[in-house]
């Protein structure tokens, strides 16, 4: 049950791609983890877009005019290795840039980070209850 928030200036994209963006953030997180064919694990990947004005964004406390976007990825403890966060991190990357039809560079690649969060077994709870990594597995397997 991963949960992606994605912080983009408004307007930046088309309603048609940032349902674009979902799903690709989606699948591709959803690939790493190895449950890409399982539709239950896909129902419970929920993406969050927070729109922010891009004059609300500041670089050494002075604003920038280039878009800057933000992936918070909230997954169970130890359900991604380095390696996995390594591959997520240069896809989204390449996914925003896809989009914005802009060169894959140092310069545009560094306007885009990912932040890893994970919660310990025990700590993620949702429809009034406490959801364990090993009963959620079993579950999505039936």
């Amino acid at each position: 049950m991963p949960l992606i928030e994605i912080t983009l200036p408004n307007s930046q994209f088309s309603n048609e791609e940032e349902q674009e963006l979902a799903n690709k953030a989606t699948d591709i997180l959803l690939e790493l983890e190895g449950m890409q064919d399982n539709p239950g694990a896909r129902k419970l990947t929920w993406v969050y877009l927070k729109h922010a004005n891009q004059n609300d964004f500041f670089m050494g406390g002075s604003p920038t005019t280039k878009a800057h976007y933000r992936f918070d990825v909230t997954v169970f403890a130890d359900t991604l290795q380095d390696h996995h966060k390594e591959t997520l991190t240069h896809r989204f990357t390449t996914l925003i840039l896809d989009l914005e039809s802009t060169a894959f560079n140092t310069l545009n690649a560094a306007r885009i980070w990912v932040m890893f969060h994970e919660v310990e077994d025990g700590n993620w709870g949702g429809a009034g209850q406490i959801y364990r990594r090993n009963d959620l597995l079993k579950m999505l397997q039936s």
